[in-house]
């Protein structure tokens, strides 16, 4: 690995590496990053489309259009010292993902294992003693990353904007978060502990924390997507804004546990109204709906000035007080079963529901502030006035 160029891009902060390496190195640098990775892209099987013509080009030693990789964490490495980066990130590889280039090295670990399957050893070191080009950037959040990747990707089809989330927090399934654990729906099991989310619902949230909207991305737009993250120029580049957005629902969830513990609706109230949206406070806070509207609600809030950043959430939920669980449980549950009589779209309309109960309780300007029950009753009045 020889290093080119080290530029630095002050849009994302982080540093831009050129290297030129041998196709060996690059092969053994991301053979493991397109196994582990559920999120990424199929490859492309035509035989008709470019990348069977790239086959033959490698053949040939044929020069590719630079690949570009990202570190999602930082390495120390003297600049200009070849010997030093390679080692650091070979040791972090793991860390590493594909930015643009894809097919690219999908078609390169391909032709190779053909090679080998064909024994044809000339052909085979002919290719792995092939330059390529890779650009590495290195210190460049994850928020960095996605604006990245998007930009890159521009002139493809390109991946929802959920979908690249989960890829880039993937590695937070196996991370320690204080106690908080993320399950996917492939793990077989049930988010039923205090401490549990559901991935799926959890990206969910994080993508409507970005895109300041708690309805759900049908298409990937990539303007509407790049719009998006521009919002985020106000926040600082340096936090880790999925574990403080995460760290902020837990402590939600947490709090309005202890203040109304097992507490459910009266069997009464089934008896008359039927199966409620949820039957305790824990159960109607970590449905999808709810986990969308609070982080919509927090990026709303950060547009508009009401929030100085995502760090003065915790603050807030800490004074959360609850004078009458059963009364607040009835209200949120009545609030539902109207919504639920008198929406065409219902999960879209249970997350504009939720999205003004949280601006409500966290805004410090607004007459229901921490309070629960009152924000409840005034979420739907806002619903009402805007939709009927």
């Amino acid at each position: 690995m020889k290093i080119a160029s080290d530029l630095f891009d002050s849009r994302i902060n982080a540093s831009n590496v050129l290297v030129e390496i041998s196709v060996a190195e690059y092969e053994e640098l991301v053979v493991d990053i397109v196994k582990k990775n559920e999120f990424q892209r199929k490859k492309v099987r035509s035989s008709k489309t470019v990348y069977a013509l790239l086959r033959e080009d490698l053949l040939k030693q044929c020069i590719i259009p630079p690949i570009v990789l990202a570190l999602t964490n930082e390495i120390d490495y003297l600049k200009g010292d070849d010997a030093t980066f390679q080692k650091s990130i070979f040791e972090n590889k793991d860390h590493l993902v594909i930015l643009d280039g894809l097919q690219r090295t999908y078609t390169i670990l391909e032709l190779l294992a053909d090679l080998r399957l064909s024994d044809d050893r000339q052909a085979l070191e002919t290719v792995l003693e092939g330059k390529l080009r890779i650009e590495i950037y290195v210190g460049l959040n994850r928020i960095g990353i996605l604006y990245r990747m998007l930009t890159l990707n521009t002139g493809q089809t390109p991946m929802s904007l959920r979908q690249q989330i989960e890829m880039l927090y993937l590695d937070y399934l196996s991370k320690d978060l204080d106690g908080i654990e993320l399950i996917r729906e492939s793990d077989r099991r049930v988010a039923n502990q205090l401490n549990q989310y559901n991935f799926k619902d959890v990206v969910e949230g994080f993508n409507a924390y970005l895109d300041r909207d708690e309805l759900p991305i049908d298409k990937a737009n990539i303007l509407e997507n790049i719009s998006s993250l521009e919002k985020l120029s106000k926040e600082n580049q340096n936090t880790e804004l999925f574990e403080s957005y995460l760290s902020c629902l837990n402590l939600l969830v947490n709090k309005l546990n202890d203040l109304c513990g097992d507490v459910e609706v009266a069997k009464e109230y089934i008896e008359e109204n039927g199966t409620p949206f949820g039957k305790n406070v824990t159960q109607i806070i970590k449905k999808p709906q709810s986990i969308s509207g609070f982080g919509a609600a927090i990026g709303k809030m950060l547009d508009f000035e009401l929030l100085n950043s995502i760090d003065d959430v915790p603050e807030i939920i800490a004074g959360i007080e609850v004078d009458d669980v059963n009364e607040f449980l009835e209200e949120v549950n009545n609030s539902l079963f109207w919504l639920k009589s008198n929406s065409k779209k219902i999960g879209n309309a249970q997350r504009n529901y939720f999205a003004f109960f949280f601006r409500d309780l966290m805004n410090k300007e607004s007459d229901t502030y921490q309070n629960p029950y009152a924000s409840s009753k005034s979420a739907l009045r806002k619903y009402q006035a805007q939709n009927m």
